[in-house]
């Protein structure tokens, strides 16, 4: 469980860096709250970044649910929905809500 733990802070450290690099690239202009495709050097970066995030939060979410899988189904998967949406959605959503919040340029 501990390594679970680990793995799902790793995995938002991952998702907060990505969206970090996505928001110095993108620098006095807006970014959009859906990922969209970029060919920019910094979107290789970030697609990597949120790659590893993703596989993290798998590795980290799977021990979790593993507790209630034989119990009650139903909750394990509530539960995994909301640890995905939870570590792989927050983070990059917030640091996009806050550098969106800045002036930006016209």
């Amino acid at each position: 469980m501990l390594i679970a733990l680990g793995a799902l802070i790793l995995a938002t450290a991952a998702h907060v860096y990505g969206a970090r690099l996505a928001a110095h690239g993108n620098y006095g202009w807006r970014i959009p709250l859906a990922v969209g495709p970029s060919s920019s050097r910094a979107a290789h970066h970030v697609r990597r970044a949120q790659l590893a995030g993703w596989v993290l939060s798998l590795i980290g979410t799977f021990p979790v649910v593993d507790n209630y899988w034989e119990t009650a189904p139903i909750l394990s998967a509530g539960i995994a929905v909301a640890v995905l949406g939870i570590v792989n959605g927050v983070p990059s959503l917030t640091v996009t809500l806050m550098h969106n919040r800045r002036p930006q340029q016209a």
